[in-house]
């Protein structure tokens, strides 16, 4: 478990004050490890108090277990990345993003996908596209009207279109994107359903729209450059699971309404 994770398990939980903490705990994590909770609560421009209730919201003891707690990630995530060859990392971030979709309860976003006239579907990356693309296609086999976005002109172009019998599927790797963000201000003013799916942490997309799913996708080195990738292959699996998920939601439906 990380601290990204012990976040979105808690997030209903936590006030602004709260998420403003976490995120510099999260930014700055070798200041958090070496501070004392005064020391912390400074640099965040809050109480004491403040910090000692968000450390607890987490299911802490106090700032202490908590300091505890970074530093034996630390330690395992070190450990873990120098023992891990490239497809160990692959598997993980397969079981991980399916562990983590069997952990939530997906009821509300496909009775938000049910409820939908046209689900609009957009990608902030081409890698990410092609996933979303695949997404489509599914929903197409269980009868939901969809539509893809290719870019950001056209996005733009259907947002007045879009209303709140409609829901927006946002797929994006870092959840950050700033010419998107404008995007989810609007859909949030005017209450149009929002999924978000980015990679696992805090990001302004997650903070900004109705529902929110993550993967993982673990960094890993590759080639005569030895250059940092990451894969979409946890993206991949999310989206494929949610589709089944909500077929399977579209046939008990359609079982109840024949008995």
């Amino acid at each position: 478990m990380t601290l990204e994770q012990l976040i979105h398990q808690h997030l209903d939980e936590l006030s602004d004050l709260d998420k403003d903490i976490l995120q510099f705990m999260l930014a700055n994590p070798d200041k958090v490890r070496s501070s004392g909770i005064m020391e912390l609560a400074e640099m965040v421009h809050a109480s004491k108090s403040s910090v000692l209730r968000t450390t607890k919201k987490l299911g802490f003891s106090g700032y202490s277990e908590l300091k505890y707690f970074l530093r034996h990630t630390e330690t395992s995530q070190q450990q873990e990345t120098s023992d891990k060859d490239i497809f160990e990392k692959q598997l993980d971030d397969i079981k991980k993003t399916l562990e983590y979709m069997q952990s939530v309860n997906l009821e509300p976003i496909n009775e938000m996908f049910d409820k939908s006239q046209t689900i609009y579907c957009y990608a902030t990356g081409f890698s990410q596209k092609n996933i979303i693309d695949e997404f489509y296609k599914m929903l197409l086999n269980v009868d939901k009207r969809a539509l893809v976005l290719p870019n950001k002109t056209e996005l733009d172009m259907v947002m007045p279109m879009i209303t709140q019998n409609d829901c927006v599927v946002i797929a994006s790797l870092s959840g950050e994107t700033d010419d998107i963000k404008e995007n989810l201000t609007a859909f949030e003013v005017r209450k149009i359903p929002v999924l978000a799916v980015t990679a696992v942490g805090d990001n302004y997309f997650a903070r900004h729209s109705t529902h929110h799913l993550n993967f993982y996708c673990d960094f890993f080195v590759i080639g005569r450059r030895r250059l940092q990738s990451q894969s979409l292959i946890g993206l991949s699996c999310l989206m494929d699971y949610l589709l089944r998920s909500y077929g399977i939601y579209t046939l008990d439906k359609s079982t109840d309404s024949t008995t």
